[in-house]
């Protein structure tokens, strides 16, 4: 099967998304930025000091139309932009009609807070209010994703084995590689438990289990309590006795999994925390996954290592 390129730059405009037109010629096939313009006329938008550029949402009505083209790179093109002011301004238009469900609601609660309007109150306290959770959202989204990309510290600064031992728990790991640099991605295994390790913000050296609860405290020292329950999975899977991709493709099929963002997928249930690409939960979902796993016997240490292909792993 051929490679397929994938776009790995996006423009983003007043909240539309543009790919680089130099890109789709490529993945069209068109020899020049001319022949695209010529095979689909208006497609290619110039915007001042910015290259060439193809709308996302036109590439893909391409692709849409074109069977031939939509079997050789397969899928469309979807990017999710979110600005505060976007969420904030969505919330404002949906007042009216939470003032028609709760409109007792908002009185009752005007008057404890002094307000003889209860618009006033609303546009005050209650829109600034979501404001400030929508805002948390997205700076939770942007440390996850700073988390995530950057380089994990060794596992063995992390993790103490007697601790894991006392508390008949394990790691598991699999391996992924991302234009052939491996990434390892570990995790914590037990009965009911499957805990991501990708951050040193927890204390993973003094986690215990309590009653199946999985205990791990933080270093928010701000917190009122930096031992965090996060319980355990009520279908007490013992996830020691399946292996890493087994066991991510049970959480798939069987747990609630939710888009965290450019391109990753979130799971966090009690006992279970977890995040992987969404290019990699089509993988697995796909009947064919095998072609792209590879078995290795023991381990390998790719502290020093370049570059994987397929047909070697260069130092």
């Amino acid at each position: 099967m051929n490679r397929i390129s994938l776009f790995r730059t996006r423009i983003v405009v007043e909240d539309k998304v543009y790919l680089l037109a130099k890109d789709v010629r490529k993945a069209l096939g068109c020899k020049s930025i001319e022949q695209l313009q010529g095979e689909y006329p208006e497609i290619v938008k110039h915007i001042k000091d910015l290259p060439a550029l193809v709308l996302e949402s036109d590439f893909n009505t391409i692709l849409t139309s074109d069977i031939d083209v939509m079997k050789k790179l397969k899928h469309i093109e979807i990017t999710r932009v979110e600005t505060l002011r976007n969420n904030t301004e969505a919330i404002k238009s949906i007042y009216p009609l939470k003032f028609i469900v709760a409109g007792k609601m908002f009185e009752s609660e005007a008057r404890m807070a002094g307000y003889q309007s209860v618009n006033e109150y609303m546009e005050e306290i209650d829109y600034v209010k979501e404001i400030n959770n929508e805002k948390e959202k997205l700076i939770s989204k942007r440390d996850l994703i700073e988390s995530i990309s950057l380089s994990r510290v060794k596992l063995s600064e992390l993790i103490d084995a007697d601790v894991l031992g006392k508390n008949d728990l394990q790691i598991q790991q699999y391996i992924h590689i991302n234009n052939g640099t491996p990434y390892i991605e570990s995790f914590i295994v037990g009965r009911g438990i499957f805990f991501s390790v990708y951050d040193d913000g927890y204390a993973f050296d003094k986690l215990r289990i309590e009653n199946n609860d999985l205990i791990i405290p933080t270093f928010d020292y701000d917190a009122d309590n930096p031992n965090k329950n996060y319980g355990y999975d009520s279908d007490l899977r013992d996830y020691r006795e399946y292996s890493c991709i087994e066991n991510i493709l049970y959480l798939i099929k069987h747990k609630d999994v939710e888009d965290a963002g450019v391109d990753l997928m979130s799971c966090n249930a009690p006992g279970i925390s977890f995040y992987i690409s969404q290019a990699e939960v089509i993988k697995l979902l796909n009947p064919n996954m095998y072609r792209d796993i590879v078995l290795i016997d023991g381990d390998i240490d790719f502290a020093y290592s370049k570059t994987v292909t397929k047909d070697a792993l260069i130092e």
